[in-house]
């Protein structure tokens, strides 16, 4: 019997059955073995077709109708990581931008668990795949700009306002309290804190961003992928809010997503669909894979919730597992996103991914 990809997106299951596989996203060390386990027991089905927010601002314009056009941001150069995923005002929802913890653990495709600080030394194309992970939305844009040159940017638009509640002792003298116009050193002082107060200067930088977006020009970005694009997502967010991420402690250490309410969260402000959970395994061998499925299937609307090698390396084909016949018609729309394997069902359901994708040979990054 041959499965080929249908003509619309992926199908979801119910929301609430969604939310409970994503409380279990977080078990990591026990979903390695059930992964194994499902995989092992499936049948070919037939050949594929294939920290608190901060007050808002003056609502943003109104934009076009759909979800929000998302950035990936990076700010590098400081001692702790400073990243965001900025999503444009659409009809009738206002910009925002979601700063993400600097102490969370996430699964990076490609890589597998890793903290905040580590994505922030990838590459920016790899920082764009990782946030979209995280976030469970892909982000069209992604730019990465240092220290430096966020200094610059702020001293050509005459300053960065921001409002801080408290005064702030900095190498560039005392800033604050309430509200504040800092100079480009000022601002570069302030994000390289490394205290735990980081993540709330963080979140007011990125308040002024948004308030009064810069006009960039070239030389301004470290990396990205156009600096129109990058212009026009920050105009689009301009007088947006800064949202708090929602995070849990597990295992008395491990700080991670705390779901369902991320995917709540930016279901709201960015308009998005919550996304369909999927395991990931290399049996392909060639490094990067992980990063590339990933790019090819997030925007489809899915997220990777664990990211390892397969048993074996050098499978020649790929296969698209449905972890439960209701999980099919998702299967087939990953299999469409990935261009290339088949399409098989589990008999055992994974408890963690709707889908599971072995990486073979015919995958190439």
């Amino acid at each position: 019997m041959s499965s080929g990809p249908p003509p619309g997106g992926p199908v979801r299951g119910s929301r609430a059955a969604r939310r409970t596989r994503h409380r279990r996203a977080i078990a990591l060390e026990i979903v390695a073995g059930i992964a194994v386990v499902a995989v092992a027991g499936w049948f070919l089905f037939g050949r594929g077709g294939a920290d608190g927010g901060s007050a808002g601002t003056t609502p943003s314009p109104q934009g076009p109708a759909g979800p929000s056009r998302l950035l990936a941001l990076s700010v590098s150069g400081a001692a702790l990581p400073h990243l965001a995923v900025i999503g444009t005002a659409t009809e009738g929802r206002s910009g925002s931008a979601l700063p993400i913890p600097m102490e969370m653990v996430t699964i990076v495709p490609g890589q597998g668990e890793a903290q905040t600080a580590a994505v922030a030394q990838l590459s920016g194309a790899s920082i764009q795949v990782a946030l979209s992970n995280a976030v469970g939305a892909w982000t069209e844009g992604y730019a990465v700009i240092t220290l430096r040159q966020l200094a610059v940017i702020v001293d050509r638009g005459a300053g960065l306002k921001v409002e801080l509640p408290l005064p702030v002792t900095t190498a560039a003298g005392v800033l604050g309290p309430g509200s504040t116009t800092l100079t480009g050193a000022q601002v570069r002082a302030l994000l390289a804190l490394d205290t735990p107060d980081a993540p709330t200067y963080w979140a007011h930088v990125l308040q002024g961003l948004l308030a009064s977006p810069p006009s960039l020009r070239t030389g301004d970005l470290a990396a990205s992928n156009g600096l129109d694009v990058v212009q026009q997502l920050l105009e689009g967010a301009r007088g947006g809010a800064v949202l708090g991420f929602p995070t849990k402690v597990v295992a008395g250490t491990v700080t991670v997503a705390a779901q369902p309410d991320l995917d709540q969260l930016v279901t709201e402000a960015f308009g998005t669909e919550a996304p369909i959970p999927a395991i990931v395994q290399n049996g392909n061998g060639a490094p990067g894979v992980g990063e590339e499925v990933g790019r090819r299937i997030i925007p489809a609307g899915f997220r990777i919730v664990l990211s390892q090698n397969a048993a074996t390396f050098g499978l020649p084909t790929t296969d698209v597992i449905a972890n439960g016949e209701e999980s099919l018609e998702a299967a087939r729309a990953a299999r469409k996103a990935l261009g290339v394997g088949r399409v098989g069902v589990s008999q055992v359901p994974s408890g963690i991914g709707d889908i599971t994708i072995v990486v073979g040979k015919d995958f190439t990054a």
